[in-house]
């Protein structure tokens, strides 16, 4: 089939779950240059209410009674208290939701977090459409709120998460273990000695990253303390994120090692590649391209609820250690260094456990169940997908553009380029 036109779901601009998007965006026109990818943000499709009245939860709890979050993630017992207030927070966003549909006519989508999952599988529910719906788990702990009977198809990141799913009553044939996505660009061959010489570090001295998210969280000052006592040679490489007061701070700081301090960058892949170890959060996004690389993982204050399953998962499959505080991150590192036998067998453990053809699997699967769909009639946009969808009553409020970094906004005629054009005028702007 030709023309293909594919609809990706995330939430928040530069989170886990809008690399996935990309990644999974970028495969699709690496196997099909021809196709058209949406990559929308769907708290865009909500009220700005419910856009901040999320966010400021989740971090409020995060930061403040972290114990409450672990008591609400994946807990059947809320998810069934607030089963009736989700469907009626869906219906309500229906209007909008049905102009985007209307305007992209989508002949597959996929959704990499469960929130905008949920508002599509109930739309299809609701309203009869017939457009294959593909919920991609971007973290190793699979929840009750990714379960809807109008998905057609899971993608986890392991097989234990499958056994999860299925035991929940999900049909195996519907899930599909192919790993979180990450970028295709993990597979392209690096130029190591570029590498290092774009970030002047020396080739001869192990190099350890250090991350904390697209957002630049945890204790990285406390940690780069420590390590800057190490008696090692040793080389670091930190990663800020959008972070800018870490940023600032880190810049500022005279360190007895090399430190090469950047922001938001895109050489994550190159980076990896050189490095000898890395230290993070356990996102799903960062640990997964790690895993890609064969990186050895030092895991640093998982936060409660995906992060903390996602270290649990990691440390039993033995592809990562853990960091216990962060002023012991010089002594841990320092041993793991001298101890290439440790660090060889979290390396072959991440090996066992990567995918990285994880975003060119999950682009074919769309690709497979929009050609299968494209042989029904889809009575809700028309034989031809000419539109006939009813949503005169949408407003009439223009998305915030979205962009394909925190630094610039996409380029025209990119895959994510497409975003504000098309997405756009599903809100009549």
């Amino acid at each position: 089939m030709t023309g293909r036109r594919f609809l990706l779901l995330h939430v928040t601009i530069s989170s886990g779950h809008h690399h996935a998007s990309r990644a999974i965006a970028h495969a699709l026109r690496r196997i099909d240059p021809f196709c058209q990818v949406i990559n929308v943000d769907a708290f865009d499709y909500t009220s700005p209410f419910v856009r901040s009245a999320i966010h400021r939860s989740y971090f409020s709890v995060i930061r403040h009674q972290p114990n409450v979050w672990e008591y609400l993630y994946d807990n059947p017992a809320v998810h069934q208290r607030v089963q009736r207030f989700r469907t009626l927070l869906h219906r309500y966003h229906t209007a909008k939701l049905a102009r985007l549909l209307e305007t992209v006519q989508p002949h597959a989508v996929a959704c990499t977090q469960a929130f905008p999952c949920g508002m599509i599988a109930d739309f299809k529910q609701q309203h009869g459409l017939r457009v294959p719906l593909v919920g991609v788990l971007t973290d190793f702990a699979p929840h009750v709120y990714w379960l809807h009977d109008t998905v057609d198809a899971y993608i986890v990141a392991a097989e234990e998460l499958r056994d999860r799913f299925v035991a929940n009553g999900v049909a195996a044939e519907r899930i599909q273990v192919s790993g979180i996505p990450v970028e295709p660009k993990f597979l392209d061959p690096v130029d190591r000695p570029a590498v290092y010489r774009e970030f002047d570090l020396d080739p001869q001295v192990p190099v350890v990253l250090i991350m904390g998210g697209g957002g630049g969280f945890g204790p990285i000052p406390e940690l780069m303390a420590s390590i800057d006592r190490m008696p090692d040679a040793c080389q670091f490489v930190v990663i800020a994120g959008t972070n800018q007061p870490l940023l600032a701070w880190l810049r500022a700081q005279r360190f007895t090692h090399r430190v090469r301090v950047h922001g938001y960058i895109d050489a994550v892949p190159q980076l990896m590649d050189i490095a000898t170890l890395i230290i993070t959060k356990p996102g799903g996004l960062t640990t997964s391209e790690a895993l890609a690389k064969r990186l050895p993982l030092l895991i640093l204050s998982p936060i409660p609820g995906q992060e903390m399953c996602n270290a649990r998962y990691l440390l039993a499959q033995r592809a990562a250690e853990q960091l216990e505080s962060p002023e012991r991150a010089g002594e841990v590192v320092g041993e793991l260094l001298r101890d290439r036998s440790r660090l060889d067998a979290v390396r072959r453990a991440s090996e066992r456990l990567s995918h990285p053809t994880s975003a060119m699997d999950a682009a074919q699967l769309m690709i497979e169940l929009a050609d299968r769909y494209a042989e029904r009639p889809n009575l809700l946009f028309g034989d031809d997908r000419g539109g006939t969808i009813h949503a005169a009553e949408a407003p009439r409020r223009a998305p915030r553009r979205h962009a394909c970094s925190p630094k610039k906004s996409p380029k025209r005629g990119s895959a994510e380029g497409e975003v504000s054009q098309r997405a756009g005028a599903a809100t009549g702007s």
